[in-house]
């Protein structure tokens, strides 16, 4: 069960699209990653001889220099079908990005802006000969972080199927589909794309020769060849180390994301003969609190919660589809410790998808009784 935000519903409302489909959001995932996958094959077939095959089009597009009315249009077409291809994998791929798991609009919108940004000024730099780049090497780099989003995106589109139970799953496969829909590998792969092409860029940059001297070259004409060199070389730094400041701010990011992930400490509960007695006062404050119930040496835990209209809601620290990790809070949402995916707080108590398991609490005085007897049949998911 997701959280919908303003815009998104209310555009796929006018489309009439479900926007919380599992089973659309899975499927434009896995489009996505099949067109992630296809670019990075492209790119390892295209890395060596992609400038000559550029100019050599160009150049027929041309007629060898002589721009007519028909070469015009034909460079013309050449230009907007690169631009249009890119342009279309970019909106799929946020598009994907924007229904995954545990998915922030406001970081795709900024990370969005960040990466067109840099996309803008490296490509200024590149038309303007400031920075040469070894596309061999470039397109090695980002093929290997590109391969790892397609393994994220196939994840969270796998993990949409088995919330409608459409797919088989073990513990395995889950907690390494948990491991790969996290904000943290998130981040991680936004900061690799970041930071490994701006590495590559400063290391050859560093690495590059003067300009050899060239045999009855005027001192003008080398003393401007040195100035195109330092200016380039000024560029390119100041380019790489301005994508290395980035990737270091995000890393704050991950690392923030890294410490709200704790486990909150449960409370053992003994049993009444009607179930587990928790003081209302308790859950007075909003907080959730949660405890663990022993029965046969397995510590079962689950948690009761006051929901945004004051009711109250007990259910299992677990779901039915990912391991038993747990949930934390975060404002009016609880997230799943295995895979990220955000539930509404008001619908704790309700089943299906990442939902924690709902657990009978009845109100009895000053206290909240939850059933030993549905406590000991979901033990086997702590074992």
């Amino acid at each position: 069960m997701k959280i919908q935000t303003g815009f998104r519903p209310k555009l796929f409302q006018i489309l009439g699209i479900d926007p919380e489909n599992e089973f659309y959001e899975g499927t434009i995932m896995l489009v996505a990653a099949a067109f992630v996958a296809t670019m990075v094959v492209w790119m390892w077939q295209a890395g060596r001889k992609l400038r000559a095959e550029i100019e050599q089009k160009v150049e027929r597009a041309l007629n060898a220099g002589q721009v007519s009315r028909k070469a015009a249009w034909g460079l013309a077409a050449f230009v907007f079908l690169m631009v249009f291809r890119e342009g279309i994998e970019a909106i799929l791929f946020l598009t994907a990005l924007s229904a995954t798991i545990g998915s922030n609009p406001l970081n795709n919108i900024i990370g969005g802006l960040a990466g067109l940004s840099l996309a803008a000024v490296f490509g200024t730099l590149l038309a303007k000969g400031a920075l040469r780049v070894n596309l061999k090497h470039f397109f090695s780099v980002t093929s290997l972080v590109l391969l790892i989003l397609v393994a994220k995106l196939v994840a969270n589109g796998l993990h949409e199927f088995l919330e409608i139970g459409l797919l088989p799953s073990t513990p395995e496969l889950l907690s390494l589909i948990g491991l790969l829909t996290r904000e943290t590998t998130s981040l991680l792969i936004l900061i690799a794309l970041i930071a490994l092409p701006a590495g590559l860029i400063l290391w050859e940059t560093w690495r590059a020769p003067r300009p050899a001297p060239i045999e009855g070259e005027p001192a003008p004409e080398r003393r401007k060849r040195l100035a195109g060199f330092q200016r380039a070389r000024r560029w390119a730094f100041s380019a790489s180390l301005t994508a290395l400041l980035i990737s270091t701010m995000l890393g704050s990011s991950l690392a923030s994301a890294a410490a709200r992930d704790t486990e909150i400490p449960a409370t053992e509960m003994p049993a009444h003969q009607n179930g587990i007695h928790i003081a209302l006062d308790q859950v007075s404050d909003g907080e959730m609190r949660k405890y663990f119930y022993s029965s046969d040496g397995i510590g079962i835990r689950f948690f009761v919660i006051r929901r945004s209209d004051g009711s109250i809601a007990a259910a299992l620290d677990a779901c039915g589809i990912c391991p038993a990790k747990g949930y934390r809070r975060e404002g009016d949402i609880v997230i799943c410790r295995n895979c990220d995916a955000p539930i509404n707080l008001d619908t704790i108590g309700e089943p299906g998808g990442c939902n924690p398991l709902p657990l009978t609490a009845t109100i009895e005085g000053n206290e909240i009784v939850v059933s030993t007897a549905e406590l000991i049949a979901e033990a086997n998911r702590f074992k």
